[in-house]
């Protein structure tokens, strides 16, 4: 097996390339990375890399040409490359449709004219659902995205899933519920989770955006690959699906930011400034359809995924802005 990973340099990226390399059948895995982003450490690939198996391309992944792909020969192509910060989106909306949204049009429509026409897996997100109407969150909920990010992971959605309806393309997409672990960006628009641990290893201030009763549903990350991995290995019974993954536990951001803080032993303190417009109220996935389907289901506490992560960071506490 043959595999083409966008974004390979990514929080997702570097964790399933390790995870697919341990699996005898797979033969060689191309990694696409522009690497528009900072890393902390030199190398972001956080593990030894068996280079007969794996290769990197340092280009814009929407740059994959059909000569390209056809040479590589994919059978799978995992398309996790994407500019993903609500606020970010806001500010620069331009670019989150050029990159999220057209480049993931180009890239499907390569695939399609491709020799090989690889199996797709689009990396989508429980923001195309926007606010609640129920929790926790089905697949079949209502989508109604409120950010600009939101609505063009749902755009990217429907612009491979069209393919499956059409063509009968094989595509599967999986909405990742709030990941977290190693590698995952903390410069910028960061995540909540490297924000406040980073925040809490240096005792500076972890600041939530409104009351911190929002809720979210975090997930470690090395139980998200495993998904991805797992619909890969069952490609045919996951083709056409849409697959929602999570732990199915809510979690506020206050007792969040108390988890870190405890879990530091810091004397950082909780400050609140206003908050964000359109930031979601609650999050919680419902993952009876993938655990039905191919028997995915996380097996990593918070407890024990945060001191992972947190022992990851303290190496680079110092060397942050």
């Amino acid at each position: 097996m043959r595999v083409i990973i966008t974004g390979a340099a990514g929080l997702y990226g570097v964790h399933l390339v390790d995870a697919l390399l341990k699996i005898k059948t797979v033969e060689k895995i191309t990694g696409i990375d522009d690497f528009s982003r900072n890393f902390l450490s030199k190398d972001p690939f956080i593990k030894p890399i068996d280079k007969n198996k794996f290769g990197l391309l340092k280009m814009d992944y929407a740059n994959l040409d059909k000569k390209t792909i056809d040479k590589i020969e994919p059978d799978v192509v995992v398309h996790l490359a994407a500019s993903v910060s609500i606020p970010e989106s806001i500010d620069d909306p331009w670019k989150y449709f050029n990159n999220n949204e057209k480049g993931t049009f180009q890239l499907a429509q390569t695939l399609l004219a491709s020799k090989t026409q690889p199996f797709l897996v689009y990396a989508s997100s429980p923001e195309v659902y926007g606010n609640p109407k129920y929790v926790p969150m089905d697949e079949n909920h209502p989508l109604n995205p409120t950010s600009t990010y939101a609505v063009t992971k749902l755009a990217c959605e429907k612009h491979c899933m069209s393919m499956w309806e059409w063509y009968k393309y094989p595509v599967t997409s999986i909405r990742n519920f709030n990941t977290y672990g190693e590698n995952q960006n903390i410069w910028g628009y960061s995540a909540v989770i490297p924000a406040f641990i980073d925040s809490a290893l240096r005792n500076k201030p972890l600041t939530i955006d409104g009351d911190g009763k929002q809720t979210r549903d975090f997930m470690y990350v090395t139980d998200a690959v495993n998904a991805y991995k797992m619909v890969i290995e069952n490609r045919r019974a996951s083709a056409g699906e849409t697959f929602n993954i999570g732990t199915g536990k809510e979690t506020s951001i206050n007792d969040l930011a108390d988890k870190i803080i405890s879990a530091t032993n810091s004397k950082s303190k909780v400050t609140y400034k206003e908050p964000r417009p359109g930031d979601l109220r609650a999050l919680r996935a419902n993952i009876e359809h993938i655990k039905s389907r191919i028997g995915w289901e996380p097996k990593t506490s918070m407890e024990n995924g945060l001191k992972k992560t947190i022992e990851w960071y303290k190496g680079f506490a110092t060397k942050t802005p």
